[in-house]
Parts: structure tokens; C-alpha cells; sequence
């Protein structure tokens, strides 16, 4: 049995206990939205970078590392605490690459490469106080990473795990404060254009280390 397909049954049981300790408790929508600075996106334009030179361009480059996430729950409040589940979509991550290419004529050709990176999954969470104006919580799930475009692809769903506080929960607008693990991956892939260094495609962990400030509805 693999890692994901163990999680997965590790998320339904724990959601499974969680329904069942709630009983008829009553239960709350949240929406947490916001930005994340992720570490794959960072190493994917990273390599991208290296096989560009390999294959003799000149780069100049630009890194923003920071992608939307959106990370809504449904959570029960129970004897121990606030149990959770939801959906979850990000970080995001998109690449533009600009070429030009300079002959030795004096012309010159320009070409415009687009790719992306949307991670879609599931997870559960548990808030020990959730009660409480600040409170810390733990989630868990599994996500699958859609890629696509000129440099990227999909490549394997992966298990992530996240540590955060939230404040303000009372309110009707809050913050939160994430730090978590993505092991989904994808391809990064290269078709050589000055026929130097030929092909390149190599798996980069993505999302990868997360950091995320969101504003929760």
C-alpha cells in the first residue's frame, strides 16, 4: 500500500471519529483565503534556469515564489475540541518564460512559454480550542497537483501536513498563520533549442515548504 493511498484512509477514519464524537453538534463553514510563499516553485524555476544554460541562452530572470491558496472547512465543534474537513486548492504557481533567439544573420525570433501548477486535494483538521480568540490547529491530507503548459507537468499526488494559529476566530474576519509539507510533484521538462544539450525533464516536489497568510471568513 502506498503513502497516499495510506493517508487516505487515514483522513476517512479520523473524519469517521469525528462526525461520531460530534453528534447532533452544531457546525460552522470557513473560508480561508490568501497568499503562500512555496519552496517548488522556487526549485522548479531553479531548474528550468539550469537546463536553459546547459542548452547555451543567456538568462536574465525574475522569481516570485508566492502563490494563492483557498483552503475552505467544514468543522464540528466536540468534547475534545474542533474537528474539521475540506477542500484545498494552492498554492498556485505559474511560469512565463520569454525566448529570443539572435542569428547570426541579425535577425531575431521571440517565443512566449507558459506553464502552470494548480494542487487540488483533501484534508481534515483539528483545533484544540475552538473557542478561543487565538487558537493553534493541525491538518493533514492528500493533494493532487494539475499541471500543465509548455514546462510543466502532472506527475504524482502526494501527502502534506500543516501547523498553524488563528486569530480573531470569534470574529466574523480572521487571520491565520500556516507552516506545512507538500511531497505531490510534477515534471519540469525542456525541449533543447540551440540542440547542445538536447532534452531535460525531472521531477521537483511541489508545493513542496509552505508558508501562507490567509484572511478567514
Amino acid at each position: 500500500m502506498n503513502t497516499t493511498r495510506l493517508t487516505s484512509w487515514a483522513l476517512i477514519a479520523i473524519a469517521g471519529l469525528g462526525l461520531a464524537s460530534s453528534g447532533r453538534a452544531e457546525g460552522k463553514f470557513y473560508f480561508p483565503i490568501g497568499i503562500a510563499y512555496t519552496s517548488g516553485a522556487q526549485d522548479a524555476t531553479d531548474k528550468l534556469y539550469d537546463y536553459y544554460k546547459r542548452d547555451g541562452f543567456d538568462v536574465s530572470r525574475i522569481d516570485i515564489p508566492v502563490g494563492l491558496v483557498f483552503n475552505p472547512y467544514y468543522e464540528w465543534k466536540t468534547a475534545v475540541g474542533g474537528i474539521g474537513v475540506g477542500v484545498t486548492v494552492g498554492p498556485t504557481a505559474f511560469l512565463v518564460v520569454d525566448e529570443k533567439t539572435i542569428y547570426g544573420s541579425g535577425g531575431s525570433s521571440e517565443n512566449t512559454k507558459f506553464s502552470y501548477a494548480v494542487p487540488v486535494g483533501g484534508f481534515v483538521r483539528y483545533t484544540p480550542w475552538p473557542e478561543s480568540k487565538v487558537s493553534p490547529y493541525v491538518r493533514v491530507g492528500v493533494k493532487y497537483p494539475f499541471a500543465g503548459g509548455d514546462n510543466f507537468e502532472s506527475s504524482q499526488a502526494g501527502a502534506f501536513g500543516a501547523v498553524g494559529l488563528e486569530f480573531w476566530r470569534t470574529k466574523k474576519v480572521g487571520v491565520s498563520l500556516e507552516a506545512g509539507y507538500d511531497t505531490s510533484e510534477i515534471n519540469v521538462k525542456y525541449t533543447g533549442q540551440n540542440k547542445l544539450a538536447g532534452n531535460f525533464s525531472e521531477k521537483v516536489t511541489l508545493p513542496g515548504f509552505t508558508v501562507a497568510l490567509s484572511v478567514v471568513f
